[in-house]
């Protein structure tokens, strides 16, 4: 029997692989709760695919206290966030025209009235906009002036690197900082046969086969899409009647594979981020000024702020990157991942 849903994203595996230290630093930082002491608030920085939502669910399923994960691509305001959390202690929605600091009122008091202490993990924290992490934060922080015994502790997961220069105003939030490191080419290897290992048990796929996909993997520095690669490339055995994937199965299977991983990530952007999306990869313009001046033609009133903040999150979800480079002055050049063909037609698909 083939464990096909070891290949899902939300899968948390018995065994965490090349992320020890991270995962010290963080149960350390939880430790006081042990001791009904609140915890150290933490950041944990990295691109896509380093390990960080599984490495922090994965610990705090270990601790007793009470974990609330919110994911802020989804839930980009004060007033969501602190329903999750009340839908978390209640399992109900309050009903509509509640004001907020009902809401918020009941929360905090509940929390102490069970003796808990709320431990609130923002993933995806570099989607919300900064005003509003802020605002949750200063509130949560804050919130034992309302009610005594309040105590909490926030993990913010992030893919911008320097994520943290973002909320260096916040004169309550002084949070640890775990890197996520991209993962090696061996590394690579070593969890892609982990997964085959839990998924199929040893010998279902061919040397070929294996290298393809973890050279695919590298080569987009991707850890999900290389997984979604085994994936179909384990269906397209199956399907043909093969117990063993064989390195055809990779080859037909990665334009599909690559399609799907697009469409997934184009569902975080809204039509305005897709239309510039769609600008870079259908123009030859590369400095950020051109690309704004040609974008500003198409889209009206987008702030030079806004095109920044939408550049930064089309790099921080791996479509492009940006480079500085010298020519007649300190240039930002945007980069292209990946072949247009592929990006227009997973846009055009959804």
């Amino acid at each position: 029997m083939i464990r096909f849903e070891v290949f899902d994203e939300d899968y948390i595996p018995e065994r965490i692989l090349f992320r020890e230290k991270q995962m010290e630093r963080i149960a350390g930082n939880l430790t006081p709760i042990l001791y009904n002491s609140r915890p150290i608030n933490m950041l944990c920085l990295g691109t896509v695919a380093t390990g960080k939502t599984t490495v922090v669910k994965y610990i705090t399923s270990q601790i007793d206290t009470l974990t609330v994960y919110v994911n802020c691509q989804l839930n980009k305001s004060k007033q969501q966030v602190f329903l999750k959390i009340f839908e978390r202690l209640y399992n109900f929605t309050p009903p509509r025209g509640v004001s907020f600091q009902k809401v918020l009122m009941k929360t905090l008091k509940k929390i102490v009235e069970d003796n808990k202490i709320l431990l609130l993990i923002l993933d995806d924290l570099n989607f919300m906009g900064d005003e509003n992490v802020k605002d949750i934060i200063n509130t949560i922080l804050k919130a034992h002036e309302e009610v005594d015994g309040f105590k909490a502790g926030i993990i913010g997961i992030a893919n911008d690197v320097g994520y943290a220069s973002r909320l260096s105003d916040l004169s309550l939030f002084h949070p640890d900082e775990i890197f996520f490191p991209p993962y090696d080419r061996g590394e690579i290897e070593v969890i892609i046969r982990d997964r085959i290992r839990l998924a199929f048990g040893f010998g279902a796929i061919s040397d070929e086969a294996l290298n393809k996909i973890v050279d695919e993997t590298f080569k987009y520095s991707d850890l999900r899409y290389g997984i979604n690669l085994l994936k179909l490339s384990a269906l397209r055995s199956y399907k043909n009647g093969r117990d063993k994937i064989e390195l055809d199965d990779v080859i037909d299977s990665i334009e599909d594979s690559m399609t799907s991983f697009f469409r997934k990530a184009l569902k975080a952007l809204s039509n305005e981020e897709i239309d510039v999306l769609k600008a870079i990869y259908t123009s030859d313009v590369e400095k950020t000024s051109d690309l704004y001046s040609l974008i500003d033609t198409k889209i009206r009133n987008m702030s030079y702020t806004k095109f920044y903040e939408i550049l930064r999150k089309l790099e921080s979800l791996r479509f492009i990157d940006t480079i500085s480079k010298f020519e007649r002055g300190l240039q930002r050049i945007v980069v292209r991942r990946f072949e247009a063909d592929l990006i227009l037609k997973a846009i055009s698909e959804m």
